[in-house]
């Protein structure tokens, strides 16, 4: 079991890897009067973990109401 999740850990770092790869070429993200220049993978990752911890807050607010309302 162990390899597996070594194999599996591997495989993903290289996939990571060949897409960082691949989307290196800088892209311009404005927002409001604030506008910068930064390489599209960093965009896209910066996005995608924003989400997440956006996402974690929603369910940890959701969850805590939910057990205010049982009590």
């Amino acid at each position: 079991m162990r390899y597996i999740r070594i194999s599996i850990a591997v495989l993903l770092l290289i996939g990571i890897t060949i897409f960082a790869v691949q989307n290196i070429k800088a892209v311009e993200v404005s927002f409001l009067i604030w506008s910068v220049d930064a390489p599209q993978v960093l965009v896209i990752l910066g996005t995608y973990v924003l989400g997440m911890i956006t996402g974690w807050g929603l369910v940890e607010l959701l969850r805590r109401t939910l057990r205010e309302n049982k009590q």
